[in-house]
């Protein structure tokens, strides 16, 4: 069995979320806490908007529906 990691086709890990200004604020549309916004690292997988009371991410897409 060969341990080459190399791919054929690049796979792409992570999403590119639109990301809000620095010092942005939302509250979570489940629970109405504060939300955390996290920072837009390349090594960041996640979406930009982190609930602490839900254990949830949001993007901004999925908080404008």
């Amino acid at each position: 069995m060969s341990n080459n990691q190399d791919l054929d086709n690049s796979v792409r890990f992570r999403v590119e979320y639109k990301w809000p200004e620095k010092g942005s604020s939302r509250k979570c549309p489940k629970c109405s806490d504060p939300m955390q916004l996290q920072a837009n690292l390349r090594d960041y997988y996640g979406k930009p908007w982190w609930c602490h009371s839900c254990q949830w991410q949001y993007s901004e897409e999925d908080l404008k529906s």
